[in-house]
């Protein structure tokens, strides 16, 4: 008997159809290595914003060949990304979390195919060592851009468990658990659901994700 949650997902799944369509770079089932860096680096900047604010930002750092972490780490500081990502807000921090994040891929691992080599829980916790990279940062990267099922939980999600009354707990590592344990370990159901919660809260014409 399927739980609840795997229920919601396939009534979800129904009325949407796959997420793909809306966001077509985040859930392609083939990624290259820039794709993967784009999305990477894309997860830092929705911290906190909207997908146009931290889009504008990508347009920038694309227009200056930036959309590379070899590039950016390359800067030797972050204080030449600060004017480029201005757009997605917290200008202060958000540069110095992209050159870390940059810095920290290139010198222990060179690209992001080769960090996807490495096993799940000892790349989470790599990432939440970092300086400004939360949970939710952290399994974005994971889920979108190494293709680890690892379930992303934010606010929209918070938000449907409690109007669906799915649980009565509501906190990042209690619903994280809760929806792992309720659905197939499955990239594709957890890039698939996520990208649907988020879709079913803010509509189809503003949930769409396209990386420049």
């Amino acid at each position: 008997m399927q739980s609840k949650i795997h229920q919601l997902y396939l009534e979800l799944l129904q009325k949407h159809g796959a997420p793909v369509k809306l966001w077509p770079q985040w859930c392609a089932k083939k990624k290259d290595n820039r794709l993967r860096e784009i999305i990477a680096i894309g997860a830092i900047l929705t911290q906190r914003t909207s997908w146009r604010n931290a889009d504008l930002a990508l347009r920038n750092l694309k227009r200056e060949k930036l959309l590379s972490l070899e590039k950016i780490a390359d800067l030797g500081k972050p204080d030449n990304l600060t004017e480029l990502i201005r757009p997605a807000g917290f200008y202060q921090t958000k540069p110095h979390r992209i050159f870390d994040f940059a810095s920290f891929v290139v010198k222990e691992y060179e690209t992001l195919d080769n960090l996807m080599e490495k096993g799940m829980a000892t790349t989470r916790e790599k990432l939440l060592s970092l300086k400004g990279i939360g949970p939710e940062t952290a399994d974005v990267i994971l889920l979108y851009a190494l293709d680890k099922p690892s379930f992303v939980i934010d606010e929209y999600t918070k938000r449907l468990t409690a109007k669906r009354k799915l649980a009565e707990t509501f906190t990042y590592d209690f619903l994280k658990q809760l929806f792992e344990a309720n659905l197939p370990r499955d990239v594709e159901i957890f890039q698939n659901y996520h990208a649907l919660i988020i879709i079913e809260q803010r509509g189809r014409i503003a949930s769409k994700m396209e990386i420049v």
